[in-house]
């Protein structure tokens, strides 16, 4: 032991310094314990600048580098796509920045950032979840046009408000199927479901589907996104099989969903009467088998009958053939209750089946006006649907299963009156071309 000193003095001064060495060392530790209970306190933009390791590394795809951001001071590791186009990066940034900036002002004390891409097309979708203290507390989308060199909003990817509407019913449909494990009230799932852009601005595209993302934890901590066949919103979808020419006649087609219903349509027929007008009604297999005579009476009255699945499936998820047999039976029941067969198809919320329709000599129809009536439950809500987006050959959607569409109906027979709209069925508005 050669590097010991040899006197008194020296071995003094060792021990001296070795005590000193483990002052300054704990020191240092409650310091470093101090920042992490503390790292908020005094934090500006240029410390948070200043501090941060930035490392940029490839990504999957190219033109595309991933930079990792990393502070050991602010504890923090941030991870971004960038797509070297400054407007697109600076957008991205902006908003990964603003979540570390409320980390950094939170009692959090770790926040950690990971991502995930998936693509379609000419799309790619990045993911990044960030994660407070082991546990995630938000999570960004951004969906990237790789052709047009854009970030792509909701209402853009979306474009219109039938879409919207589409998306919101497919939505709830996965989610009702899920619900038995998730077990959210009806309203949980109205908030989730709200058909509007902030709704489902958290989105992602993956291949064939189309992904929403929740807050996490939304879902019972069971799940964090919902995923539906992008197909079911197709823009292709937002026109009926054949384009209507009214010759700028002001004629409309009034339409009812899901019946019949022994509590709603006889007042529907009531009022239908009251007004001269006649209607179509796309009705549900296993509903007119609940209810034959009533059908029977909705032809006797006048009006055209039309075929909306046995039971509300969703024909986009079948095969064809499936979907034909689906189709066959509700044929069947209805010609079995009135004695004609139906004249044209609606599918489920207007989600079609391209190989059914190769298939089956029915017409199928959707919707130009959607009501929201099936949403809002509103007599007053359903009326204004009608009054702000109403125009010459329009095909209004509504439900002859709510007692609140029973309500709205004469104001809005009236008011379609009043603007000199002529009601018509959808044959005939079809035979006007």
């Amino acid at each position: 032991m050669q590097w010991l000193p040899k006197t008194k003095l020296g071995k003094i001064n060792l021990v001296l310094l070795t005590v000193l060495t483990l002052c300054v060392g704990m020191f240092l530790g409650l310091l470093g314990y101090n920042k992490t209970e503390h790292h908020s306190a005094g934090a500006t933009q240029e410390d948070l600048d200043n501090d941060s390791i930035l490392v940029k590394e490839k990504s999957p795809f190219e033109g595309i580098s991933y930079i990792k951001e990393q502070s050991d001071t602010k504890y923090y590791k941030l991870v971004y796509p960038m797509t070297g186009e400054a407007a697109v990066d600076k957008v991205i940034q902006d908003a990964v920045y603003a979540k570390r900036d409320a980390f950094v002002a939170s009692e959090a004390t770790r926040l950690d950032s990971s991502i995930s891409a998936t693509t379609s097309g000419n799309y790619i979708s990045f993911v990044i979840k960030n994660n407070e203290d082991a546990i995630t507390k938000s999570v960004q989308t951004f969906t990237y046009d790789r052709q047009h060199k854009k970030l792509v909003t909701i209402e853009q990817f979306i474009d219109t408000e039938a879409r919207l509407n589409r998306l919101s019913k497919e939505v709830r449909t996965e989610i009702q199927r899920q619900n038995e494990q998730l077990q959210l009230s009806a309203q949980q799932i109205d908030q989730l479901t709200d058909a509007t852009w902030k709704t489902f601005e958290m989105f992602a595209v993956d291949g064939e589907n189309f992904k929403v993302f929740y807050a996490p934890n939304t879902l019972k901590n069971r799940l964090s996104s919902i995923s539906i066949p992008l197909v079911n919103i197709d823009k292709k979808l937002d026109t009926p099989v054949f384009r209507l020419n009214t010759n700028d006649k002001k004629y409309v087609a009034l339409t009812f969903d899901d019946g019949p219903s022994e509590a709603v349509t006889p007042r529907i027929l009531n009022t239908l009467k009251q007004h001269q007008v006649k209607a179509t009604f796309y009705m549900l297999g296993s509903s007119v088998e609940k209810a034959p005579q009533l059908a029977q009476q909705v032809l006797a009255d006048g009006h055209e009958i039309g075929n909306h699945s046995y039971g509300h499936e969703n024909l986009s998820k079948m095969t064809g053939a499936e979907a034909e047999a689906n189709i066959n039976k509700a044929n069947e029941l209805i010609k079995n209750a009135t004695g004609r067969e139906p004249l044209t198809i609606r599918p489920p919320y207007g989600a079609r089946n391209s190989e059914l329709e190769q298939l089956s000599s029915q017409p199928t129809i959707l919707w130009g006006v959607d009501t929201l009536d099936w949403k809002t439950r509103n007599a007053a809500s359903t009326f204004q649907e009608v009054q702000q987006h109403i125009y010459p050959g329009a095909i209004i959607l509504m439900h002859d299963i709510h007692p609140t569409t029973a309500d709205a109906l004469d104001s809005i027979l009236t008011y379609l009156e009043q603007q000199g709209y002529q009601c018509v069925t959808i044959s005939q508005l079809e035979g006007l071309q």
